[in-house]
């Protein structure tokens, strides 16, 4: 456990966070449903305090509505049914692209925006930087192929990073957080157990198997050991927060995290990453996807009433 003085915080902010060497970035993704196609918005944005801003933004259109000539209308309309359903009685095939895939590609492009697009030093991102969607392919082992490499550039080779998440499932590690006074922070643990249960997880196929042996595992087997988990308290009305980052540059980053998340007391938690999340819900949130597709469908519509009446 180390306590931070005011002094510190107040350099890291002029000197580091100010100065623009911290980049953070956050995506979002959202999903409009119609009858004969499904669209998959997925966007990232990136931020720094010199007011710089990128975003970023991808749609997948998923057409599974095939129109075929003779066939029942009833019945190819139940067809229909099962399959979005994923119903057993279908033969159980799911959805190609199910949610947790729409999670990985996101949590690959907010990591490809990190080390391909930010210029600053530092990188600071939301969540795991191990990505589990990313390690695990979430049913596409080619996420695996694209996504090892990415995070080997992000965690071994670049090495100052930064990530936060706003929740997480070890409450083991917030109960020693909420311990912690205000600009305290701990380090607990390294990622090697972590890694090592995504290692035991059921990868089946020869495209996982191929990918797990050449990649995933000589990849955990290092990473494991360099990125490092701990908490901080920026004050005394916000909760804990835990963090990630490389082992050689840990102290750095925990100030880091800590200078930011002190300018909102009562969160305590990173204002770039809340920043970077903001721009990405104003330019790319919901409605920026679905009135457009309601007027595009609105229009269709009137252009087949006008020809009929015609």
């Amino acid at each position: 456990m180390w306590k931070v003085g005011i002094d510190e915080v107040k350099n890291a902010q002029k000197d580091v966070l100010f100065n623009g060497l911290v980049e953070a970035c956050d995506g979002n993704s959202h999903v409009f449903h119609t009858l004969p196609v499904q669209i998959i918005q997925i966007a990232v944005a990136a931020v720094t305090y010199h007011g710089e801003e990128q975003t970023w933004a991808n749609r997948i259109f998923r057409r599974d509505i095939p129109l075929r000539g003779g066939a029942s209308l009833i019945d190819e309309t139940i067809e229909v049914l099962k399959r979005r359903s994923g119903a057993a009685e279908s033969g159980g095939s799911r959805r190609q692209i199910t949610d947790r895939l729409r999670r990985g590609i996101m949590s690959y492009m907010e990591r490809a925006v990190l080390i391909e697009k930010a210029s600053a030093p530092w990188r600071m991102g939301h969540g795991n930087p191990l990505a589990f969607e990313i390690l695990t392919g979430s049913g596409l082992p080619e996420l695996i192929k694209l996504g090892v490499p990415m995070l080997q550039r992000l965690v071994l080779d670049h090495k100052k990073f930064i990530f936060v998440p706003s929740n997480t499932e070890k409450e083991h590690y917030l109960t020693i957080g909420d311990a912690l006074e205000p600009l305290e922070y701990a380090i607990i643990d390294d990622a090697s157990a972590d890694l090592e249960r995504v290692l035991g997880g059921g990868y089946r196929g020869e495209d996982y198997k191929d990918a797990l042996n050449k990649l995933l595992r000589p990849f955990c087997d290092e990473a494991g050991k360099a990125v490092v988990m701990g908490v901080y308290r920026a004050s005394s009305l916000a909760p804990a927060r835990m963090f990630y980052a490389h082992r050689d540059y840990v102290h750095e980053a925990a100030r880091i995290a800590l200078a930011d998340s002190v300018m909102q007391e009562h969160r305590g938690f990173p204002m770039l990453i809340d920043m970077a999340d903001g721009i990405c819900t104003t330019y790319f949130g919901a409605e920026t996807l679905n009135r457009p597709t309601q007027a595009a469908f609105s229009t269709s519509v009137s252009r087949i009433v006008i020809s009929t009446n015609v």
